[in-house]
């Protein structure tokens, strides 16, 4: 059996080297392409995705790879690496510092570490299934705030938005009128990790990917939250929509999405 500890020691290892390729990016002038309508990628995506591949390939040779970018594999069916070499591209070409290195490690179909690097920020979150959540070496718990009215919800919209403008925005006047706060910060990844560590209480989001989810899902599953689809089912990251949150106001955010139709 694999010490989920070490593959967390090679998971932060590979953060933080790619880590360094963004934030030496960050300020540069990029070579920006687009996958999709406003869907970016840029040559420190890709070297981001090769530096922990490499690393990862190191270590565990024989473990299957899925990321966002193009080095997926397909080896072990028992492991295998969900890797978002940089979450937040959009906000990377346009110097917003919400961004980071997302990476999740699943055994059995079950996500066991997680790791989320911002590097412009300086902040590293991890997870080890059944050890808790951390920022920085320290335990982080989620909020214990359970008054939507002081509550901060976070939410972000789907690059393929043909069809669902109405669906997307369906939630926004209950949210905008009953709670303290909304926020669009751009990352999926930072989101879940805003929510692991209490500065939000609430994230919800349709179409999104394994590599958005799957480290952040753990976040908070250890800080003591709560993430289910839209339905209120249990949550897997290749499912495509979530809702994370505290835990105290995961019902209310069910019964404002209950009239969303979500994306199949």
């Amino acid at each position: 059996m694999r010490d989920y500890d070490q593959a967390l020691k090679v998971a932060l290892k590979a953060s933080w080297s790619a880590g360094k390729v963004i934030k030496e990016g960050f300020a540069s002038s990029k070579n920006i392409q687009f996958k999709r309508f406003a869907d970016p990628v840029t040559e420190y995506d890709r070297l981001s995705e090769k530096v922990i591949v490499e690393i990862i390939q190191r270590w565990f040779p024989d473990d299957s790879i899925l990321t966002e970018e193009v080095l997926s594999s397909e080896r072990s069916p028992e492991w295998r690496w969900i890797i978002d070499p940089l979450d937040g591209t959009v906000n990377f070409t346009h110097q917003i510092p919400f961004v980071c290195v997302s990476m999740a490690l699943e055994h059995q179909g079950r996500i066991v570490v997680g790791v989320i690097y911002n590097p412009i920020l300086n902040e590293t979150y991890w997870a080890v299934k059944g050890k808790g959540a951390f920022l920085n070496g320290k335990p982080i718990k989620v909020s214990s705030i359970s008054d939507i009215g002081k509550s901060l919800v976070v939410t972000g919209f789907p690059y393929e938005r043909e069809g669902r403008i109405e669906e997307v925005l369906k939630p926004l006047p209950v949210l905008v009128r009953d709670f303290e706060g909304f926020r669009r910060l751009g990352s999926a990844a930072m989101d879940l990790a805003y929510v692991a560590c209490g500065r939000f209480e609430a994230f919800y989001e349709e179409n999104l990917k394994p590599w958005d989810t799957a480290a952040g899902m753990l976040l908070v599953l250890e800080a003591g939250g709560k993430v289910t689809n839209y339905r209120g089912e249990v949550f897997d990251p290749f499912q495509k929509h979530v809702v994370a949150t505290n835990g105290l106001v995961h019902e209310k955010m069910l019964e404002i999405l209950s009239g969303v139709r979500p994306v199949q």
